[in-house]
């Protein structure tokens, strides 16, 4: 099985924000995000759930919005095996139920310029190429209070600004949350050694610092990361959220949690469904349980 050659000690040293600078895609020679083989697993996890949610939601609610926060460039390539698959968006926009509108946001113009030829101008797609922290008020004033609305979450780092939570909160979304361990970890450790500044963990995660010291960091990290997202998930609550307990690890080829995805809805309902998903992926994939809610 061919590998890439750039991915070298756990990093690709030749792709820019994400975006592979050796292979295009061979269908379409437009770009592809560098991603690890996890992400094949990911991706069809979040399929399977929008489906669920479009096809059961699409005689209940009169509209029904798909909102991803990062859509890339719509593909990507698994550095482990150098196989192409779709992105999560255009994955979603392909389900034989489909959504009234899809926004899709990223702040790299090379992503939107190449999702636009992927999926093409249509009427229910809109494209943003910006910062979905800034842009995501105006999104969420378009969308009518009688709709229902899916929001995917899924950065690479630390990008998304907590108080952005606060603006999705105004209107009936559901969101599927990424919550990075691998770049928390890194950013975290940064600080406390006095090599960045804060800002970025600040916006990411409000009352970090209440949680963790560079005592408790340095002797149990393990314990301060179950009390991070502890913390993370229950500020999210606190906004009008329900959660659901069965969050989704991903590992990667070291058996190291590189994230987890969270479910997050305003109806306990509408755990149901990522339930009964993710409880069959969990006996596929077994590990400890993060913490009990």
């Amino acid at each position: 099985m061919e590998k890439c050659k750039f991915y070298k000690n756990g990093k690709c040293i030749n792709n820019n924000n994400g975006i592979c600078q050796k292979y295009k895609s061979k269908y379409d020679s437009l770009s592809l995000h560098c991603s690890g083989y996890w992400s094949e697993d990911k991706i069809n996890h979040l399929k399977y759930y929008a489906a669920m949610f479009s096809t059961g939601m699409k005689n209940k609610w009169p509209k029904l919005y798909y909102i991803d926060l990062f859509s890339g460039s719509g593909r990507c390539i698994l550095r482990e095996e150098l196989k192409e698959i779709d992105g999560t968006c255009v994955g979603i926009i392909n389900l034989k139920d489909k959504f009234t509108k899809y926004f899709l946001i990223d702040k790299n113009p090379i992503c939107i310029n190449d999702l636009k030829k992927r999926i093409g101008e249509k009427i229910n797609v809109e494209y943003y190429n910006d910062d979905c922290n800034i842009i995501i008020e105006n999104i969420i004033k378009s969308i009518p209070d009688n709709s229902l609305s899916l929001a995917i979450i899924d950065p690479d780092s630390l990008q998304f600004c907590f108080r952005s939570y606060e603006q999705l909160s105004k209107k009936k979304i559901d969101l599927i949350v990424n919550y990075p361990i691998g770049p928390i970890e890194r950013a975290i450790s940064s600080v406390l050694r006095k090599k960045v500044k804060s800002s970025t963990l600040d916006s990411f995660h409000p009352g970090w610092r209440n949680i963790v010291s560079k005592k408790n960091w340095g002797n149990s990290k393990e314990v301060s990361i179950r009390n991070l997202i502890k913390d993370y998930v229950n500020k999210i609550e606190m906004l009008g959220y329900y959660s659901s307990p069965l969050m989704v690890p991903f590992k990667n080829i070291k058996n190291t949690t590189m994230y987890y995805l969270v479910l997050f809805s305003k109806n306990k309902k509408g755990l149901e469904f990522w339930d009964k998903k993710t409880k069959a992926f969990k006996n596929k994939n077994p590990q400890k349980p993060l913490f009990a809610i």
